[in-house]
């Protein structure tokens, strides 16, 4: 399937649940991920799936995704999973299932993780990992840093560009006083210690 045909299949039900510049953004990270996908030898089908369907929560009012959780008996593993930056992610997956009947458990998991919430124990798999990428590497608005992660994600290095977006993510929610989920601070950590990279290996261009 190309762009299009994605579009078509998914674009009614998108549009009626996301602003103009968050279906803008969606159709950005399924290109992305369809990129990426011949890079880390992922199905392109699913990928890209997973890449336009990711945010389908995201514009949704607080309580109308709380109330999601309820009908989905999702657990909040933490409470930080109730500020919308996570939870879209783990009603998103629940939305694309019961509305579209995607049940693809690659897509949903990819979809559920890629803000880092629930307690599964893949949530740094490549496929999720992938999707996270797409995500920060397809925004509407340009931002320090993104074409040094870009480079480092389309040269195939991803447990680099993990850290790299790990990294400044943290430094992102902090400054806004986002809470910083227990998940990324782990992976960050994680990774940090893989790695071994200094200081210098965070700066941005």
């Amino acid at each position: 399937m190309n762009g299009k045909e994605y579009a078509d299949c998914y674009l009614p039900f998108l549009k009626r649940i996301l602003t103009s510049q968050r279906l803008q953004h969606s159709v950005g990270v399924m290109h992305v991920m369809g990129e990426l996908a011949e890079i880390y030898a992922l199905d392109r089908t699913r990928a890209m799936t997973a890449g336009l369907l990711h945010d389908a929560a995201r514009d949704l009012e607080l309580e109308r995704q709380l109330a999601l959780v309820e009908e989905a008996e999702i657990t909040l593993s933490y409470s930080c999973e109730r500020h919308p930056v996570y939870l879209h992610a783990l009603v998103g997956a629940y939305l694309v299932s019961k509305e579209l009947g995607i049940t693809d458990d690659l897509i949903l998991d990819a979809i559920s993780t890629h803000s880092y919430a629930g307690s599964r124990d893949d949530l740094d798999g490549l496929f999720s990992r992938c999707l996270r990428a797409a995500d920060i590497l397809a925004p509407i608005q340009e931002w320090k840093g993104k074409e040094r992660l870009k480079s480092v994600v389309y040269a195939g290095r991803m447990d680099e560009a993990a850290l790299l977006q790990g990294a400044w993510l943290i430094e992102f929610f902090q400054e806004r006083g986002i809470p910083v989920h227990p998940n990324l601070v782990k992976s960050f950590e994680a990774l940090s210690a893989k790695l071994g990279v200094g200081d210098s290996f965070f700066e941005r261009w």
